[in-house]
């Protein structure tokens, strides 16, 4: 499920990721069949598992290390594509989506202050956080 959460987030800010999600989804259903909530997600249009995912997200327990792992590695590709002031402005607004039992937990707390250099011209400082951010499970796997 912590990916599909993720496709979620991702959607939320902007990046439609329909053919991974329907991978994920597909692969995981092709395990768990008589999961309910993935039988729901299969019958759903993108736009609506993406919606309906986000309040599953708020609701049921998840493992954050995967989830957090996900998500960094998803947004890598993101900051790679992205300028970083529009990159600092999508980080602020998927912070602000994400659980209350994450939302202050390194290194997703990272996506809601980084950006705060950019304002006093800092775009060095912004880049080092982002990156601690983006690399964190990385450089803490031992």
């Amino acid at each position: 499920m912590e990916e599909l959460f993720v496709y979620s987030l991702l959607y939320s800010i902007g990046y439609e990721k329909n053919d991974e999600y329907r991978d994920v989804l597909d692969n995981l259903f092709c395990c768990t069949p008589e999961d309910e909530i993935l039988l729901d997600l299969e019958g759903r249009d993108y736009k609506d598992a993406m919606l309906h995912l986000y309040q599953l997200m708020n609701e049921l327990s998840f493992d954050i290390i995967k989830f957090g792992d996900q998500l960094m590695s998803e947004l890598k590709t993101v900051y790679k594509e992205s300028d970083i002031v529009g990159f600092s402005k999508k980080m602020y607004d998927l912070w602000k989506l994400l659980p209350d039992k994450i939302n202050n937990e390194e290194p997703f707390y990272t996506l809601n202050y980084a950006g705060d250099c950019l304002s006093y011209g800092d775009e060095i400082r912004c880049r080092e956080l982002y990156k601690c951010a983006l690399n964190y499970y990385e450089d803490n796997s031992n």
